[in-house]
């Protein structure tokens, strides 16, 4: 049954009013730290509307992952939608494309990094934004796509301060938030923000330790609080832990180490737990009440059976019983349902691994941390604090609790520590390496264009700039570009220019070669007044927004691909759309082998062409990892190498096999990959297809160019040519596809004339329908009619939305054309 909401009162959230009121006024940046559930996503969203409806200027909000876009678009279109201001998504595979008729777009990282690239080309960045909003601000420190939001934050403040100096700016307002940031205060003065810092935590929150059946206080001495049975299945007394909550309607999060763990645990709690539907009857004192929960999670179980993927049978055991296993080995939709059904209470706990405190907005009256570790690391506090900070959710619980399950006196003792454990200081994560695409960034998007104007205006915008002069207690005014940060810049410059990626013109001669220090040895040294400018190469890698060094090797594969590509399969084109670097399927040696011997003669021209070899495979097979033959220097790098090209061969067969139309269960068991992981690999793909795509383009192989342009929805969507527009309408997958093309369904406008009827028959093909049970059978039916229905709605959603992206595009061309020809007129449109 839906969980009750408890009325939220007018002074829940009375303390953000006059930290803001002077941001709202003057509309300085802002640095908001708050926990979980203290209005920071309000206080977010009244900055946004305040630029929109005041100012007349667009808003860009960047969440960490797609799962939390997804759910930001719905909420900010029924609050914005009566305003009438439109919200735009930007992530996946989606074009990237910020159309003008969008107030307001929701990007992932990586999207509004290639965003801000287009609009800084098109130099509309400082025209059209007026207020740029980082959700999870505290991802700045992370190793892998913290250096992504630090550069794309150094890029707006750049254009921003390009468009001051020339007078053309009313200003660029950027609003850091996070339940989890440490040294605040040096990043608001990196920011030039206000900093506005609450612990005040609407719901309140218990911390406690569970260890040998006992729930122990949190205090200065761990003492037993209530004993927990156990049995030999439940040594740690899991199972009444959550019976406690579950057995009075209350919801309930446990966070497991692994995906394993997950998914036994649900297992666990499904036979250990007394029967959730004798429980809702007996609370209810009546028949239909009960069942209708019962009867809720009936549908649920069906419309996971009618996923793309088909019913996991370990979700079927523990689905009737309000139990479920979330982690990334599900599907989106999977994902997807199950994460409805627990906001509904149809599902009344979720066994997951800690991703899910980091990217799903998900109440929970208690959280349960299974373990001190996440997956082979130990827990640490800002992990720790995302898990905990589920517990107590405003609007549905009037107090949180947060349990951490110790098996010794140790780990207890190191939980206890966890609850007051001090963050680590925040530190850039643009290094040497990375420095590199940042330099080169800057560079092709003419945000610098002197060497000065690189040593001195783009070096003061890092955050490490900042952190360098306050380890020195230096005043920001007068703050100095340490001779390291100057190296490192200098050597960023060398290396690009060695790789031919920029040009550097000297007016005063070559350059000099530095020697003062060690570590600057060798690297050459300009002047300041050399100019700097991206070759058409170095254009093609910053809009493909694929790093530098990945960016040359992509180029020098297409090379050798544009001279002998094998185009009488799909196969070749996909390997090389295939990302080397993220690909997280590893094979069976063994499985790979055999698959290999069974290829046509075709597919093995393929694998010649890439370097995959029978001698590399079959000694993989039987367990061989020393050198291989021929191998000169470090032998273990040049097997990583090779392995990593195998690899990516693997992924690219199991990719082909997806596009072909086959079953994700199917792929998924002949390449002993879960579904998700399968999922996550098309996703990727598309969107590196996408990247090559726009490489190709930039350096003018417009052949290529469209052979990734067609390859790419096929990757995204699973599916061939022909069923491709059908698939893009929501809940319509491949097979779905098929079935409505066999009923004579082939555009998204026939569909969305069509009688529901006709729909619905046609994705009754696809399900059989057992005559022996009926009440399976009645669900069954219901499923099928309601997605028909939402079927047909969203083709007729996607029809208004293709109306809506081709007067964007007409108004965009309108706008471009009175820009550059000032003679054209409204009468000669």
């Amino acid at each position: 049954m839906p969980r009750e909401k408890t009325t939220m009162q007018p002074s829940t959230l009375p303390k953000q009013a006059p930290g803001i009121r002077k941001v709202l006024v003057a509309g300085q940046s802002l640095v908001y730290v708050a926990p979980t559930s203290a209005g920071k996503s309000l206080v977010s969203e009244v900055l946004m509307l305040r630029q929109l409806l005041f100012h007349g200027r667009r808003a860009l909000l960047i969440l960490p992952f797609v799962s939390i876009c997804v759910e930001k678009v719905s909420k900010l279109r029924q609050a914005f939608g009566a305003c009438g201001l439109r919200v735009e998504g930007l992530y996946s595979a989606s074009d990237g494309k910020w159309h003008a008729g969008a107030d307001v777009a929701v990007c992932t990282i990586e999207k509004a990094s290639a965003l801000l690239n287009r609009l800084l080309e098109e130099d509309e960045l400082l025209r059209d934004i007026g207020v740029i909003v980082v959700d999870e601000m505290h991802l700045l420190g992370e190793e892998y796509r913290g250096y992504l939001l630090e550069l794309i934050l150094v890029k707006a403040r750049l254009s921003a301060a390009m468009a001051a100096d020339a007078g053309g700016s009313a200003g660029l307002q950027i609003v850091g938030m996070s339940a989890t940031l440490p040294n605040v205060r040096l990043l608001a003065d990196w920011l030039g923000a206000r900093l506005y810092v609450s612990e005040d935590r609407p719901v309140p929150l218990s911390l406690s330790v569970a260890m040998k059946g006992q729930v122990l206080h949190q205090g200065s001495s761990l003492q037993a609080s209530r004993p927990l049975s156990r049995n030999n299945r439940d040594p740690d007394g899991l199972v009444p832990l959550v019976w406690e909550c579950v057995s009075m309607q209350q919801s309930v999060l446990v966070f497991c180490a692994t995906k394993d763990w997950c998914e036994k645990a649900a297992a666990l709690l499904a036979d250990e737990m007394p029967r959730l539907d004798q429980l809702e009857k007996e609370n209810s004192g009546h028949t239909n009440a009960y069942q209708q929960g019962q009867g809720q999670r009936l549908q649920l179980v069906e419309e996971l059976k009618q996923t793309h993927s088909g019913l996991c049978p370990i979700l079927a055991r523990t689905v009737l019983n309000g139990v479920a296993y979330h982690h990334a080995g599900l599907t989106t939709d999977e994902r997807g349902l199950l994460e409805a059904a627990y906001r509904k209470g149809v599902l009344r706990c979720l066994c997951a691994t800690s991703t899910l405190a980091a990217g799903v907005n998900l109440p929970a009256r208690r959280v349960i941390i299974r373990s001190m570790k996440v997956g082979r690391d130990p827990l640490d506090a800002v992990r720790f604090r995302q898990m905990a900070g589920r517990a107590g959710r405003v609007g549905f619980d009037t107090e949180g609790e947060c349990i951490v399950m110790a098996r010794t006196m140790k780990e207890a003792d190191e939980a206890r520590a966890l609850f007051a454990a001090q963050l680590q200081p925040l530190r850039s994560a643009l290094g040497k390496e990375r420095l590199v695409r940042a330099v080169l960034e800057v560079i092709s998007l003419g945000l610098v264009r002197t060497v000065e104007e690189l040593e001195v205006r783009f070096a003061r915008k890092l955050f490490r700039c900042c952190e360098e002069w306050s380890s020195t207690c230096s005043s920001p005014a007068v703050m100095a570009v340490s001779a390291s940060l100057l190296q490192d810049l200098r050597s960023a410059l060398c290396s690009l220019k060695a790789q031919q990626l920029v040009e550097v013109d000297d007016p005063h001669g070559y350059p000099s070669i530095a020697s003062s220090e060690p570590e600057s040895q060798g690297t050459e040294v300009y002047s300041p007044q050399a100019t700097i400018r991206s070759t058409p190469l170095g254009n093609g890698i910053v809009h493909s927004a694929l790093k530098p060094e990945e960016a040359l090797s992509v180029f020098s594969d297409l090379q050798r691909a544009r001279k002998c590509l094998c185009l009488d399969n799909d196969l070749h084109l996909i390997f090389l759309a295939t990302p080397a670097a993220s690909v997280t399927i590893e094979p069976d040696w063994a499985r790979y082998l055999s698959y290999y011997e069974r290829l046509q003669s075709r597919d093995r021209a393929v694998s010649d062409a890439v370097g995959v070899s029978h001698h590399f495979l079959l000694k993989q097979s039987m367990g061989h990892r020393g050198p291989l033959p021929g191998s000169s220097g470090d032998w273990r790098q040049d097997r990583e190498r090779v392995t990593a090209l195998h690899r990516r061969f693997w992924a690219a067969l199991a990719l082909r096999e997806l596009a072909a139309e086959n079953p994700p269960a199917r792929v998924a068991c002949a390449f002993a990959a879960s579904r998700g992981s399968l999922q996550a690999l098309q996703g990727i793909a598309a969107t590196y297809c996408g990247m090559v795509r726009q490489l190709c383009e930039r350096v003018h192989w417009n052949d290529m160019a469209a052979l990734f342009d067609c390859l790419m929805p096929r990757l995204n969507f699973g599916a061939a040519t022909e069923a491709l527009p059908l698939c893009r309408i929501p809940g319509v997958h491949c097979a779905r596809a098929r079935a409505l093309l066999q009923v004579g369904l082939s555009k998204v406008e026939e569909v969305a004339q069509s009688p529901v009827s006709m729909v619905e028959s046609a994705l009754k093909k696809l399900c059989q329908l057992d005559p022996c049970e009926p009440s399976a059978a009645h669900h069954q039916e219901a499923v099928i009619r309601e997605a028909a229905a939402r079927i047909i709605q969203g083709a007729q959603q996607q029809i208004n939305a293709e109306l809506q992206r081709m007067q964007d595009e007409t108004e965009e061309a309108r706008a471009r054309f009175f820009r550059k020809g000032p003679g054209w007129t409204q009468s000669s449109a």
